[in-house]
């Protein structure tokens, strides 16, 4: 299976570090992998000028770490549209570290047995190896949103419309590490509808879903749907929009980045 690897560094480069000298070692047979590292004009990035030689593609985005709005999933979804020659895409964030050999081909067996699945997650590891599981949330939160839209700049603001919409954060394939199927019905969504967040309005119930969440429920529409790997990662999670949760897990990045130089 041909996997394209995209990975996005939105000022976090030694954690990208991380990613790409885990993923190097763990994965010495590459004749399969594409790997694609794009940068938001991120801090340091001298740091990932060895990677290049092990064939790694290292290019700018196009977007920096100061826009208001989250630039992942347009990013990702460039990324998909300008490397359309592959069988499945590795969407990997830069906090990940592999663990163990082949992680990735596993992952690929997996999808390749399944063909009622457009992805396989792999499971959230934490630093001691168990893993992550999110308490449910029941009923799901509510965001409470007051805005107000003009047809144009020459038109007056009218009186903001208040409502509400229910928050699906765990309604989704979650974008961590995920390998997802470059199938027809992928890339048409991806085309036409994006990766990024996206909010319904509705009088039964408006909703929100995060970075992929649209996309998991079209694919649910061609009766597709996502499983977990047997398969992790470890994942720091979140330090790309938390600076202090970020710092304190620099050291444990540190450590593990020590053992993979050597």
């Amino acid at each position: 299976m041909r996997i394209t690897v995209v990975a996005v560094n939105h000022g976090t480069t030694a954690y990208a570090e991380l990613l790409l000298a885990s993923l190097l070692r763990h994965h010495p047979d590459r004749a399969d992998l594409q790997i694609v590292l794009l940068d938001n004009e991120s801090a340091e990035l001298e740091r990932l000028d060895r990677f290049r030689a092990a064939g790694v593609q290292i290019q700018q985005s196009g977007y920096s770490t100061s826009h208001t709005l989250t630039t992942h999933g347009e990013i990702l979804r460039a990324a998909v549209l300008a490397r359309p020659d592959c069988d499945a895409y590795l969407f990997v964030d830069c906090d990940v570290c592999f663990r163990t050999d082949n992680t990735i081909g596993a992952m690929a067996a997996e999808l390749r047995s399944d063909p009622g699945l457009f992805a396989i997650q792999a499971r959230w590891l934490n630093e001691d190896g168990s893993q992550f599981l999110a308490a449910p949330v029941n009923p799901p939160p509510r965001s409470f949103i007051r805005e107000s839209i003009r047809g144009s700049t020459d038109d007056p603001w009218p009186e903001p419309l208040e409502y509400s919409v229910e928050l699906r954060l765990s309604d989704r394939v979650h974008p961590f590490c995920v390998l997802l199927r470059n199938s027809p019905a992928f890339r048409s969504t991806v085309e036409h509808l994006g990766l990024s967040p996206a909010m319904v309005q509705s009088e039964r119930g408006g909703r929100w879903w995060d970075t992929l969440g649209l996309l998991t429920q079209v694919m649910r529409t061609h009766g597709l749907e996502w499983r977990e790997s047997a398969h992790g990662v470890l994942h720091f999670g979140n330090v790309s929009w938390d600076s202090q949760w970020a710092a304190e897990k620099a050291a444990a990045r540190d450590r593990l980045l020590a053992d993979y130089r050597t």
